[in-house]
């Protein structure tokens, strides 16, 4: 194997690549308190107005970045190497981007994966490349979906990326694109230099059919939705604001020095994936003693979830009945006969669903069959 010096980056603007963070349903009431748990509510009421703004989720592999520099030339690298600041990771040619994947190789139980590894991006490279316009100016931000193209069984390309299996049938218009690719991306945005966003084209633009940039696919079945059920929620949230917007206020929380208190409960529900979303809010108090928050912190904290107890409860209780009517929905999607279907181990459904409101995004993601699935293979 060729060695290529790996050399820092000069002259060169830092540049942090952050997901562009879409926040799930339930969440909302623990960063925006009532005014967020009526905006996740609404969302479910008007789930079916526009199937449209409901897409799939696609569950990537391998995070990647290319396009082309100020001076038109293309890179191609992975996440890692596009930020690394210790080593030039912005990859011009295929022997290039294979011997700085190479050089991360120092355990020798994993030699055999980076060697697979860069192989697989060594190979799709000059697809990347030749597909790429030369006039694009910027890098896309993406995941791999497949290196190659994708199996054909009994009249369905199959692919599974991460821990989702993707079927889309064959004579579908989305299965005819797949047919003539070798390789399938997901790209999630377009961003400069500079690292700032830049406004994504209605349609991407590459050359031939080699490279397949992924659509949206959209949901075209509407779901019954029990209203009983969500009106049940808006009198619980309407009845529960005032306690809620309490233990959640700012100014408290600034004073006690906590402001970052909606982030310790999202660490939290987010450590409650391992166990399948099961009791979430009841352990919090055992979970605290045990976290990384200093023990200075955590007897704050303690001491202010019990002087505002009625608001702890009530907001687990909204957090609680947001995510049970999510999932209500998310298993209607899941179980539409469809060109593309998703499942997750046995079971059917994948990473989730984004909905596209007048506020902004807001992903439908089952935590205790996509999430879980996802954390057990990548830990």
């Amino acid at each position: 194997m060729k060695l290529v010096e790996i050399k820092p980056i000069r002259g060169r603007v830092n540049i942090i690549l952050e997901e562009a963070r879409i926040q799930h349903l339930e969440d909302f009431v623990i960063f925006e308190g009532s005014r967020g748990a009526k905006q996740a509510l609404e969302a479910l009421y008007n789930i079916n107005k526009n199937m449209k703004n409901i897409t799939i989720k696609w569950d990537g592999a391998v995070g990647v970045v290319f396009g082309r520099d100020p001076n038109g030339e293309f890179i191609f690298t992975d996440k890692s190497g596009f930020v690394a600041k210790g080593y030039d990771g912005r990859s011009t040619s295929p022997e290039d981007l294979e011997a700085m994947i190479m050089a991360r190789a120092k355990d020798p139980k994993k030699l055999d994966s980076y060697k697979q590894f860069a192989a697989k991006m060594k190979n799709i490279y000059p697809v990347l490349q030749a597909a790429v316009p030369e006039d694009l100016e910027g890098y896309y931000e993406s995941d791999v979906l497949y290196f190659q193209t994708p199996q054909l069984i009994q009249d369905r390309y199959v692919f599974k990326p991460n821990v989702v299996t993707y079927s889309v049938a064959k004579d579908s218009d989305l299965g005819k694109r797949i047919g003539r690719s070798q390789v399938g991306v997901v790209v999630h945005r377009l961003f400069n230099e500079q690292g700032a966003t830049q406004a994504m084209p209605n349609k991407i633009e590459v050359k031939g059919n080699d490279l397949l940039i992924l659509p949206p696919v959209t949901v075209s079945k509407a779901v019954e939705l029990d209203t009983t059920v969500l009106d049940t929620i808006k009198s619980q949230i309407n009845t529960q604001a005032l306690a809620v917007d309490t233990l959640l206020d700012q100014n408290k929380l600034s004073a006690m020095k906590v402001t970052d208190f909606s982030n310790i409960l999202y660490t939290y529900v987010n450590s409650k994936v391992i166990t399948g979303m099961k009791n979430v809010g009841q352990d919090f108090a055992k979970w605290l003693s045990n976290s990384a928050v200093s023990r200075n912190k955590q007897a704050k904290i303690l001491e202010y979830i019990k002087q505002y107890a009625a608001g702890f409860t009530a907001l687990w209780n909204i957090w609680n009945a947001l995510q049970a009517a999510k999932n209500n929905v998310i298993g209607q999607l899941d179980s539409q006969a469809a060109d593309v279907t998703a499942t997750t181990g046995d079971q059917p459904g994948g990473e989730g669903y984004v909905i596209q409101t007048a506020q902004g995004a807001i992903k439908l993601v089952n935590r205790a069959g996509f999430t879980r699935a996802n954390f057990l293979l990548n830990r």
